[in-house]
C-alpha cells in the first residue's frame, strides 16, 4: 500500500542510526530521570533500544497499542502532583507584547506558546509528523502512550503546481471560533497585500480555502499576462506542505476586515494607508484575554490560554489548560507559567532554576554548566541538531582563494576539532563526517553508504604535512615562514565575525592562530550585525573573503541551489549581471567568483588537479557541468528518483573537489529541566524526537509530554 506524502519518507541510514544513539548515550550519562529514573544508556537492559523504521524516520514505538483501562486510570491519578505549574521564559514583556506579525517591531515572541503546534518534526530526519501521531509515556502513570493533536493532519501534493494543506477539525481559538483554512486564507491574504503586492503585475494570490478544513496552494502557472509559469518538482512541494513554521494566523475578527480594505483598494496611495493602519494597529493581551480584557479573542489556539487579565504581571503571564483541548488530557500540569526575561536576567532564572524546562546542552563550557544549575535542574536529553551547524564561508574574489590548491591548503592546515570546541564547545558541537555541502543527516539520508565512502575526507585535525604539500603545488613558497605567492606576495586573507557572537569569535581566532602558526597570515575583524551584514550581501559587493555563517536546512534541494541572497549559503551563489539572488546559467561566475561552468570528475573522491589550477582546472575523467541548470534541474518537475540522485551526486562530488567553502561541523542540542517535580521520558524515548521550529520544550509541554511528579525523590548529578 502507498503511503501518503505526509509520512512517505527514507528509513535511516545505519550511520544516522548510530549517530542518534551516541546522542542518547551522551544524554543518558549527563544524568535525568526523576523518582529514581534509569539513566542507563540505550541498549544496556533497562532502556528501550530504538529501531529504525520506514515511517517517517521516526523510532518504533516500543508499545503494545492498549489503551489503558479505566481502573488503571483512577489508580495512577490518585496521588497528588507536587506542582500545577511548568515554567518557561519568553524575550518579551507585557507592555510591549503584540501578536500583530506586521509592525516594523517584532514583539511576538511568545506567540508560539500560545498556540497550536503545527506539526512535529523529527530532530534527528527532518521530516514531519502531523495530527494524530501516538508517541508511548511510560513516564505517565495514566498514560502508555499519547496522541498529540496538530493543527496540520496530513497534505496532498499534484505536481508540477499544487498541493493542499489539511487541517484538524478540532482546532479552535480560545473562544471557540474554528481554527480553520479559512482563517488561514484571510491571513495569508493581508500579509500578501501588506507586501506591496495589491498593484504588481504578474504577481496572483496563490491559494485558496477550499473547503473549511482544506487549504490550496500553487505555484504560478502563467494564467495572467506578465507571469510565467513555475513548474516544480514533488520534493519541493512537499516541503511547502505541511510545514506553516510562521506567524500563527490572527483571528478572522482582525484579518477580514484588512482584507476586504485591500481589495477595494482603488490606488497605491489607498494601499499605503491601510498598511500605515495595519502596522499601527497593536494586538496586546487585553485583546486576546477571555476574561477582563476587551473580549475581542483576536489571537491564541493552543491548551493552554489567558483566562483573564489578573494573570498578566511584570514578571510572568499565567496561562491555564483549556481543558476542551484534544491535548489537554495528555497532562497533568495545570498551568503554564511564561517568564517575562531575556539576556542576563533569563540566564538568571536558569542559573536559579526557576525554569523547569528550557532546550540546549548542558556542557562544561558556556553559559549554562553543570555547576552553573542546582541539582534538581539536570539535562535529559542530546541530541546531533540535523539542521544546524556552521561553514567557512569563502569569497573566491580574493586572489589566493581562487586557487584550488590553497583552499585545500588552508582546510588541511586548520584544527577543525579545536576551532569547533573552542567555539561552540567541546561537547556541544560534533565535526562533520563527509564533505558534500550537507549537514551529515541529510547526507546520510540521501547517499548510499558506498557513495560517502568513497569521496575525500578533509582532515579535521591539523594535518601540515598535506597543507605544504597542497601549498606547494599551489605555486607557493616560504620565505622566513611566510607563504608567497608565485610572483612573491605573501599570502594572507581577512576574517571577519559577528562580534556579538562569542562562538564565532572565538572560532574565528582559532583559525587566525592556526594560520599565523603556519605562516599564513589572517587579518581578523569583529563587526556588529549591521556591518556585518552589509559585508556578506551582495548588494553590496560582497566586502569580505571569509566568515564564520550559520549553515543548515531542511531538504537537500535548499542547499544544493543558486541563492545570493545573504542570509542562506548554497551551493551556487546569485548572478553577478542580473538578479544578485538567483543565478543565471549565462554568467561565466556567480557573485562570489565561482564558475558557474565546472569541471567535475566523474568518480566520487576523485581528487588529482593541475598544479597551479585556479577557479576552472582542466581535468581528466571529468563532465563539464551548469552549476545552475544542475541544481535549477533538482527543483524541475519528472526526474526519475535515480535522476534526482545523479543530480544530487554531481553537487556532492563538485563540492567535494573544488571545497568552494568549508563546512565543518553541527550542533549537538538537548534539552534539560526539573527532574525534582517534573517526570520526563527515558533519554531514549521518541518522545524526545520532537521539535517545532528550533525547540523542543514547546512539543514537551504543548503536547502534553510533561509529567508533574507525585514526588520530590530525584537523582542528583554524578
Amino acid at each position: 500500500m502507498r503511503k501518503p506524502d505526509s509520512i512517505r519518507d527514507k528509513e535511516l541510514s545505519r550511520r544516522q542510526y548510530a549517530q542518534i544513539l551516541a546522542g542518547m548515550g551522551a544524554a543518558g550519562m549527563a544524568g535525568c530521570g526523576s523518582n529514581g529514573g534509569s539513566t542507563a544508556t540505550p541498549g544496556s537492559g533497562s532502556t528501550p533500544t530504538p529501531t529504525p523504521s520506514g515511517d517517517g524516520g521516526d523510532m518504533g514505538d516500543g508499545g503494545d497499542g492498549e489503551t489503558e483501562t479505566e481502573a488503571d486510570t483512577a489508580t495512577a491519578t490518585a496521588a497528588e502532583p507536587v506542582t500545577r505549574q511548568v515554567n518557561y521564559a519568553v524575550a518579551n514583556s507585557p507592555d510591549v507584547f503584540n501578536w500583530n506579525p506586521w509592525t516594523p517591531q517584532d514583539n511576538t515572541i511568545g506567540d508560539l506558546w500560545m498556540s497550536d503546534l503545527h506539526g512535529l518534526r523529527n530532530v534527528h530526519t527532518t521530516q514531519s509528523s502531523y495530527s494524530g501521531t501516538t508517541i508511548p509515556t511510560p513516564h505517565k502513570p495514566d498514560h502508555e502512550e499519547i496522541e498529540i493533536m496538530t493543527w496540520i493532519s496530513g497534505f496532498e501534493v499534484e505536481p508540477p503546481y499544487d498541493w493542499y494543506d489539511h487541517h484538524d477539525d478540532r482546532a479552535r481559538y480560545w473562544n471557540g471560533d474554528p481554527y480553520d483554512a479559512v482563517a488561514r486564507e484571510a491571513h495569508n491574504h493581508v500579509n500578501f497585500f501588506q507586501q506591496g503586492n495589491k498593484f504588481s503585475e504578474g504577481v496572483t494570490f496563490n491559494q485558496r480555502a477550499e473547503d473549511q478544513w482544506t487549504h490550496h496552494y500553487w505555484q504560478n502557472k502563467g494564467d495572467v499576462p506578465e507571469q510565467d509559469p513555475d513548474p516544480t518538482a514533488r520534493v519541493v512541494l512537499r516541503s511547502n506542505a505541511g510545514p506553516v513554521d510562521g506567524d500563527p494566523p490572527i483571528h478572522p475578527d482582525f484579518t477580514t476586515p484588512y482584507r476586504e480594505q485591500y481589495r477595494d483598494a482603488a490606488n497605491a496611495d489607498a494601499v499605503s494607508s491601510i498598511t500605515d493602519e495595519l502596522v499601527s494597529d497593536r494586538i496586546s493581551l487585553d485583546r486576546m484575554a477571555a476574561n477582563g480584557g476587551t473580549d475581542e479573542m483576536l489571537a491564541g489556539s493552543g491548551p493552554y490560554m489567558l483566562e483573564s487579565m489578573d494573570d498578566v504581571g511584570s514578571e510572568r503571564v499565567i496561562l491555564r489548560l483549556n481543558e476542551d483541548h484534544p491535548n489537554a488530557e495528555n497532562t497533568n500540569v495545570e498551568r503554564l507559567a511564561l517568564y517575562w526575561a531575556e539576556g542576563d536576567r533569563r540566564q538568571t532564572l536558569v542559573n536559579e532554576g526557576v525554569l523547569d524546562v528550557d532546550s540546549g546542552a548542558v556542557t562544561d563550557s558556556g553559559a549554562t554548566t553543570r555547576e552553573t544549575l542546582p541539582d534538581h535542574v539536570q539535562e535529559f536529553t542530546r541530541w546531533l541538531r540535523a539542521t544546524g551547524g556552521d561553514v567557512w564561508k569563502l569569497n573566491w574574489q580574493n586572489e589566493h582563494l581562487q586557487n584550488l590548491w590553497v583552499r585545500r591548503a588552508l582546510i588541511e592546515a586548520i584544527d577543525w576539532n579545536a576551532v569547533s570546541a573552542n567555539g561552540w564547545g567541546e561537547d556541544a558541537s560534533q565535526v562533520t563526517q563527509h564533505d558534500t555541502f550537507l549537514l551529515d543527516a541529510q547526507s546520510e539520508s540521501t547517499f548510499s553508504e558506498d557513495f560517502l565512502d568513497q569521496l575525500h575526507h578533509y582532515s579535521r585535525s591539523s594535518n601540515v604535512e598535506n597543507a605544504n604539500r597542497y601549498m606547494q603545488r599551489a605555486g607557493y613558497s616560504k620565505q622566513g615562514g611566510q607563504w608567497v605567492d608565485p610572483n612573491g606576495n605573501p599570502a594572507s586573507i581577512d576574517l571577519s565575525s559577528r562580534s556579538g557572537s562569542p562562538a564565532n569569535v572565538q572560532g574565528a581566532q582559532t583559525i587566525r592562530a592556526n594560520l599565523a602558526n603556519w605562516g599564513f597570515g589572517v587579518n581578523f575583524t569583529t563587526m556588529g550585525w549591521n556591518n556585518w551584514s552589509t559585508s556578506i550581501d551582495p548588494n553590496e559587493g560582497l566586502n569580505y573573503d571569509s566568515t564564520m555563517f550559520w549553515h543548515g536546512d531542511p531538504y537537500v534541494f535548499q542547499y544544493y541551489h543558486d541563492r545570493g541572497a545573504w542570509w542562506d549559503e548554497a551551493l551556487v551563489a546569485g548572478s553577478p549581471t542580473g538578479s544578485p539572488f538567483n543565478a543565471d546559467p549565462e554568467d561565466e561566475m556567480d557573485t562570489q567568483g565561482k564558475p558557474v561552468v565546472q569541471q567535475v570528475p566523474d568518480e566520487p573522491g576523485a581528487f588529482e588537479a593541475p598544479d597551479e589550477a585556479g577557479k576552472s582546472p582542466d581535468l581528466d575523467n571529468a563532465t563539464e557541468v551548469n552549476l545552475v541548470e544542475t541544481v535549477n534541474a533538482i527543483r524541475e518537475p519528472g526526474n526519475s528518483e535515480e535522476e534526482q540522485q545523479e543530480l544530487y551526486r554531481t553537487c556532492a562530488k563538485y563540492y567535494n573537489f573544488y571545497v568552494p567553502h568549508f563546512v565543518f561541523h553541527q550542533y549537538l542540542m538537548g534539552s534539560y529541566g526539573d527532574v525534582r517535580d517534573f517526570d520526563w521520558p527515558d533519554p531514549s524515548a521518541r518522545a524526545f524526537d520532537y521539535e517545532r521550529s528550533f525547540g523542543i520544550e514547546d512539543v514537551l509541554v504543548l503536547g502534553g509530554i510533561t509529567q508533574a511528579s507525585t514526588d520530590t525523590e530525584f537523582e542528583p548529578p554524578q
